[in-house]
């Protein structure tokens, strides 16, 4: 575990006159090579940490590695650094992350924790990949101090929270969230287990990795090369009189029908599944064998979500429509191209009778029967929250 010991300011401009000094063949500072590549990676999650990056990408090109932070979902180049001054900062990320530095030939994952004082941990997930001209390393950023776990602030509208509440109350019952990587999923299924972590509750999460710990909950994070999968994993936990499981994501026919059996058994299962919005959840279930009959049964409610990038309040301009404003991005220094932070937006599918005979039927869904992701922007559009260029640039026109 690492400690920041200075200032971002302080560390960035340390290292980098240390940094310019090895380049240009100071010899009196040599000694000081491992104590600047320290501070220079301290300095650098720290920046990223101020700027509200999501992601850090170490990326290697022919003669240079570049550094890109994703910064309210989009990527930044911040800077660039020669091949042997990337190589030793990579070096020193896998010593934090308890990797094999001699291994560059295959990907690696680990992680490590920064403590920027006793109360504000930042959790990182380290990935590297080997590429043409060298690993690429991306470190994902989990500042616990500004990712609340409250429901309150998910993004969901009144109704839909209510909704949101109602079936992660019950008692049994499959809970599934959709969508692309990156679109905040982890971060919808951690703040129902926080909502519902009581002690009277027995709560156990498979994960792959396990991306933040929650206290009173029992985690497992599977290792495939040594068996312990998701299906494995849940079968176990099925023994061991579970009240609320999670499955970090539905991946196969085995876990997906294992979590129907444990949904339809008394359980409440939560868990993942890629497809682009609520609907496809269904037919995608369905191409893994999972009976119409079963799903009707064990399926509860489905959640597609897509986060997007909020206006900034300082500058954002009024756009005047025939009956409506909106507003569109302008960007100032308070901001980044005229956007600040980011909320969810969400489709929120219950099975309802209707859906159920649809489903048993071969019926299509109609939309009328919940309001689907570009319905849900178009929301955030006239209540000011976001521009209608931003959800064109999230939510495609055949969803």
């Amino acid at each position: 575990m690492a400690v920041i010991g200075l200032s971002a300011a302080r560390a960035w401009i340390w290292a980098c006159v240390m940094l310019d000094n090895i380049l240009y063949g100071v010899q009196e500072n040599v000694i000081d090579y491992n104590d600047s590549i320290v501070h220079y990676v301290n300095a650098l999650i720290q920046d990223a940490i101020h700027k509200s990056a999501s992601d850090i990408h170490i990326e290697p090109d022919e003669n240079t590695f570049r550094i890109r932070f994703r910064q309210n979902g989009l990527l930044y180049e911040i800077s660039q650094l020669p091949h042997p001054l990337a190589t030793r900062l990579i070096t020193r990320l896998k010593v934090m992350a308890q990797l094999d530095i001699s291994e560059r030939r295959l990907p690696q994952d680990g992680r490590f924790q920064l403590h920027a004082n006793t109360q504000h941990r930042i959790d990182i997930r380290m990935n590297t990949c080997p590429t043409l001209f060298g690993e690429k390393v991306v470190l994902r950023l989990l500042d616990m101090k500004k990712n609340s776990l409250a429901i309150d602030t998910l993004g969901l509208s009144d109704s839909q929270k209510t909704l949101f509440l109602e079936k992660i109350s019950a008692p049994q019952g499959l809970i599934l969230v959709t969508g692309p990587t990156g679109s905040g999923k982890t971060t919808t299924l951690y703040a129902a287990l926080h909502h519902l972590n009581i002690p009277e509750k027995n709560i156990s999460t498979v994960e792959d990795p396990i991306e933040i710990q929650l206290k009173g909950i029992n985690q497992v994070n599977i290792n495939p090369k040594i068996g312990l999968d998701f299906s494995s994993t849940l079968r176990s936990f099925l023994r061991q009189d579970p009240d609320i499981l999670m499955i970090g994501e539905i991946r196969d026919p085995e876990t997906a029908i294992t979590a129907i059996q444990a949904a339809q058994t008394g359980h409440l299962v939560f868990s993942t599944v890629h497809t682009n919005n609520a609907f496809e959840t269904l037919l995608r279930l369905q191409s893994m064998g999972i009976s119409p009959y079963d799903l009707t049964h064990s399926v509860s409610l489905i959640i597609a979500q897509r986060l997007i990038r909020t206006l900034c309040p300082l500058c954002k301009l009024p756009e005047e429509f025939p009956s409506q404003i909106f507003y569109q991005a302008n960007g100032c220094h308070h901001c980044l191209q005229g956007y600040q932070h980011r909320t969810a937006i969400y489709e929120l599918l219950p099975m309802t009778e209707k859906i159920a005979k649809a489903l048993l039927t071969g019926s299509p869904i109609e939309n009328h029967e919940y309001q689907t992701l570009r319905e849900a922007g178009i929301e955030k559009v006239k209540q000011g929250i976001t521009s209608l260029s931003e959800i064109n640039r999230v939510i495609r026109e055949k969803q």
